[in-house]
């Protein structure tokens, strides 16, 4: 497995060390994010590929509950230990899972979000008809992908963003729409939709 996958799916040690790298390199673009994400003190949260946890923790700092699903076990136990105390309080839970199967029932988020794992997605239709199912009626996803490929330009990311917006699209989701952040080494693009209905 070379050092490109384990950031895809981390596994042993090189993926713990994959795990810690994402940790601290990751910070400028978390802090956007969540600028998007504008989590109210009473949401539930979902984090799809959650990685080495320090996004829960963020988000867990704002947000009544948060749940991660993460198909890495390594990350689950280097999450889990990085959010112990919150999960021992009940405010954060993590589970090993995909995707594209959630471990969890209709109508139980308020928001949903994936950084720089929705690009590894091998059907993004079907994922986000699954994300929709455990999102209430009202609620937003959101997507942000920095390509990390060898020669990725502005281009990959705007690309990236008009992949995802279809996709969002094509399973249902209304007012979808795109925001790009200029970063090192290239932008990050960031997709949003919301679940048709109203909360």
């Amino acid at each position: 497995m070379s050092w490109r996958d384990q950031f895809a799916k981390p596994s042993g040690a090189m993926g713990w060390i994959a795990g810690q790298l994402m940790a601290m390199k990751n910070g400028h673009r978390s802090t956007w994010v969540f600028s998007l994400l504008d989590l109210k003190p009473t949401d539930r949260v979902l984090e799809i590929g959650f990685g080495p946890g320090s996004d829960i923790a963020h988000a867990s700092r704002a947000a009544a509950f948060v749940a991660g699903v993460d198909h890495s076990d390594v990350m689950v136990r280097m999450a889990s230990g990085r959010n112990a105390q919150a999960i021992n309080e009940g405010k954060v839970e993590l589970k090993l899972g995909s995707a594209a199967q959630l471990p969890y029932p209709e109508n139980h988020f308020d928001r949903v979000y994936a950084i720089n794992a929705a690009q590894f997605w091998k059907d993004s239709v079907k994922t986000l008809t699954e994300v929709g199912r455990v999102l209430k009626p009202g609620g937003w996803v959101v997507l942000a992908v920095q390509p990390r490929s060898k020669n990725a330009t502005e281009e990959t990311s705007r690309q990236a963003g008009i992949g995802l917006s279809k996709s969002l699209a094509s399973a249902g989701f209304e007012d979808v729409h795109t925001e790009m952040h200029q970063m090192p080494p290239v932008p990050t693009v960031c997709v949003l939709g919301r679940r048709a209905g109203k909360m």
